[in-house]
């Protein structure tokens, strides 16, 4: 009896130590699910910002910023509250290429960005709208807020000496700006009434801004 009593005890024992490896791999193995999903989580997100953004200036691609405005003409159109676009243009941007090469353009298009992006104020957005074009989206902003911000983006621009393979460039901008008719016109309207008030800055000489009618 004694005998039979200690095997019993020594199977409790067996069955319990067992019980406890397992209970211990389980939950080795929920914690590598969970550092899995954590990793699996950084990768998509890490994937979709790749989706979204430009690989030369590492702003909003094309995609993200008219995604943003259509956003914001939503939102605005809902709440009746204003909103503003600028479309930004760096002049003779094409000479750059053609006298210099594209390494330099692509220096000047980075710089530009980067400089853009340092002066606009939260919450506005702006992201490479195509080429050498971006966009900028200016939530509760009408037409007079966006009408300082291009004339203070034109001077800084103005100021800048772009350095690039021993080159040393001095560039301008022009600014097309528009105020969003709320209840009268779609994204598509309110981003071309802006790209019109680019051309007249151009048209007009350059390194300047112009606004559409209201």
């Amino acid at each position: 009896m004694p005998d039979k009593k200690e095997t019993l005890t020594q199977k409790y024992k067996k069955l319990l130590a067992a019980s406890q490896q397992l209970e211990a791999e389980l939950s080795r193995a929920k914690r590598t699910i969970e550092i899995k999903e954590i990793e699996l989580k950084g990768v998509l997100a890490q994937a979709h910002e790749i989706k979204n953004t430009d690989a030369l200036t590492f702003l909003p691609n094309r995609r993200k910023i008219i995604v943003d405005l259509q956003e914001e003409v939503i939102r605005s159109s809902r709440y009746d509250v204003p909103l503003a676009i600028s479309i930004v243009d760096i002049d003779h941007f094409k000479k750059v290429n053609d006298t210099y090469g594209h390494v330099v353009g692509d220096d000047v298009l980075r710089t530009i960005a980067a400089r853009l992006r340092e002066q606009i104020r939260h919450p506005d957005t702006i992201g490479r709208y195509g080429g050498e074009e971006f966009l900028i989206v200016l939530p509760n902003s009408d037409w007079r807020a966006a009408s300082e911000q291009a004339a203070r983006l034109c001077n800084k621009i103005r100021k800048l000496q772009v350095t690039s393979n021993d080159h040393i460039l001095s560039i301008t901008i022009s600014i097309g700006i528009a105020q969003y008719r709320i209840g009268r016109e779609d994204w598509e309207q309110f981003l071309h009434r802006a790209d019109m008030a680019l051309y007249q800055a151009k048209n007009a000489g350059r390194d300047q801004w112009a606004a559409a009618e209201e």
